[in-house]
């Protein structure tokens, strides 16, 4: 809300280019929450892949292919891995369609300018409204 009254307080935008930076805003912040999930669930996959490794590891010259297959943390430790992989697949998935839309609608940003920004008023303060969306929210908009 404090974001929108800065635009129009300010009038940097008209009023069609306020609802597509809003937009742009918000998909860019979804970006972003994509990537952290993506990164968390890389992270657990790698302990889990870690305390494979620490398992064999312990076992040692204990370890033979009966011991292995009788041990209930081998079916455990599979499933657990399996799982952490799905989560990382749809994480990466999600952040594949943020990433697009996100792209997508800043394409159609820059493309629109000339609408958007229909006024030699609104023209000029163009730069410092780029400037800023480039230092609060990484939303690049001096080109494609």
């Amino acid at each position: 809300m404090e974001r929108k009254q800065f635009l129009k307080k300010q009038e940097y935008v008209s009023d069609t280019g306020l609802v597509l930076v809003e937009t742009l805003i918000e998909r860019k912040v979804t970006e972003q929450h994509a990537e952290k999930l993506l990164r968390r669930t890389t992270l657990s996959t790698l302990i889990c892949l870690g305390l494979g490794v620490i398992f064999i590891l312990l076992q040692g010259a204990a370890l033979n292919f009966l011991t292995l297959i009788a041990s209930g943390f081998l079916y455990l430790y599979i499933g657990l891995f399996l799982i952490c992989l799905l989560f990382m697949k749809n994480a990466k998935k999600k952040l594949d369609k943020a990433e697009k839309e996100f792209e997508e609608l800043r394409s159609e940003v820059i493309d629109r300018q000339e609408q958007l920004w229909d006024t030699a008023e609104l023209w000029g303060k163009r730069y410092e409204l780029f400037k800023f969306l480039n230092e609060e929210y990484s939303v690049n908009l001096f080109h494609k």
